[in-house]
């Protein structure tokens, strides 16, 4: 009899739970739905940009936030996973005109996942090429001497800014020291330089503005 009773309860119960969920299919997709939203995004992995050979640069650079970086022929590597957006393959710089947006000679413009401008100069090779997706760790180029590395010596000038969406050739050099990102990449560390240029577009919302009116004026004055 008491097993009679039980077997009645539990069953009961069943139909009582399979009656709810029939009722109450919305509920069940909406928790089903929220548990995936709360899954944290894919997360944006960095590289130290040069292998092959070792490099060194020093912790300061001339007038902008920018990195030298010495070890002649190494391999320049993607930091991040993102877009090639220009590239410049022919060394179209000279002592006489010295005409900005050429004195880095060969160069690449990456555009990363993480909304950050990437910039490459006086590349020896470029690899790459414009609209190009790449990886983290991706060979993009080799480290050389054209533009007025030439009369320098043989490196790689690396700068990190915000993404301009007008042409200019001054931001794009650099506007947030990259030093400490090339510390931390090296050491595997994963630290990014997104929340910096988003600090700097909210205290200068008018950089790209005024950098591509600098851009035009310093081209005006040389062929003017």
């Amino acid at each position: 009899m008491r097993w009679g009773l039980r077997t009645t309860v539990t069953i009961c119960v069943a139909a009582i739970n399979l009656l709810l969920a029939l009722l109450s299919p919305t509920k069940l997709l909406a928790a089903d739905s929220s548990s995936t939203d709360s899954a944290l995004p894919t997360q944006i992995a960095y590289v130290f940009p040069f292998s092959k050979i070792a490099v060194t640069y020093p912790s300061d650079h001339i007038d902008y936030p920018a990195a030298d970086v010495v070890g002649c022929f190494a391999h320049v590597l993607a930091p991040t996973a993102g877009t090639i957006t220009q590239t410049r393959t022919i060394d179209k710089w000279t002592k006489v005109s010295d005409t900005p947006g050429t004195r880095g000679g060969k160069t690449i413009t990456l555009i990363g996942d993480d909304n950050v401008r990437y910039y490459f100069a006086h590349l020896g090779r470029v690899k790459v090429a414009t609209g190009q997706r790449v990886s983290a760790g991706d060979w993009i180029g080799v480290m050389g001497s054209s533009g007025n590395a030439r009369i320098t010596r043989c490196h790689t000038h690396f700068g990190i800014s915000r993404v301009c969406p007008v042409v200019e050739a001054y931001l794009l050099q650099g506007e947030i020291w990259p030093q400490r990102f090339l510390n931390a990449w090296r050491a595997g560390e994963q630290l990014s330089p997104a929340n910096a240029a988003t600090r700097l577009l909210k205290q200068d919302p008018l950089g790209c503005t005024r950098s591509r009116a600098d851009t035009q004026a310093a081209l005006a004055q040389k062929t003017g």
